[in-house]
């Protein structure tokens, strides 16, 4: 499978929408932490960017996967927080919609085409993002692009099942990424 990042509109958040409410609370969390009030909602989304998507001024940039031959969306990502003083920024929101193409590689090609973006495009020295850690799928996808654990935060989150999750910060800096292309 083909894929390529698209800056997503706004309108695409109705698919987001349909992907978060397939599933529950603590779904939610793992992907947007406590941001949004379960079920998500276009509304939600939007007053959340209220500056807008995909300019300076907002300070966030969406991108939505895309299956080249069928132009099909299957997922979605974005820069945020960015810091222009020391060149980083936050990465998140990192979805693969479809469960059934989840565990197939999709997600790591896309988020090195993402590191790709935020290091050559916006010129980023060090990207951040944060992990629970019960989210041992998303954790081996980052260590496989080179994101390093560097910090973890304890007890951040109790699922609705009473487990508690940990946060785990990870980067990966420009100089990491530029020996693992090379």
């Amino acid at each position: 499978m083909n894929i390529e990042l698209k800056y997503l509109q706004e309108s695409d958040f109705v698919t987001i929408v349909r992907w978060i409410n397939c599933y529950d609370k603590d779904f939610m969390v793992q992907w947007a932490g406590l941001t949004y009030t379960f079920p998500l909602s276009v509304d939600q989304m939007q007053s959340h960017y209220h500056k807008g998507i995909n300019t300076s001024a907002s300070d966030v940039f969406i991108y939505k996967i895309t299956e080249t031959t069928s132009n099909e969306t299957i997922g979605s990502l974005q820069f945020c927080r960015f810091d222009s003083i020391n060149n980083e920024a936050v990465f998140g929101r990192f979805i693969i919609g479809d469960s059934n193409i989840r565990g197939s590689g999709i997600g790591t090609i896309a988020l090195r085409k993402a590191v790709e973006i935020g290091f050559t495009q916006f010129d980023l020295k060090k990207i951040r993002l944060n992990v629970y850690d019960i989210n041992r799928a998303a954790i081996r996808c980052y260590e496989r692009v080179g994101f390093r654990k560097v910090k973890i935060t304890e007890n951040v989150y109790t699922s609705s099942q009473g487990i508690t999750w940990n946060n785990w910060e990870m980067f990966l800096d420009k100089e990491t990424w530029e020996k693992t292309i090379l």
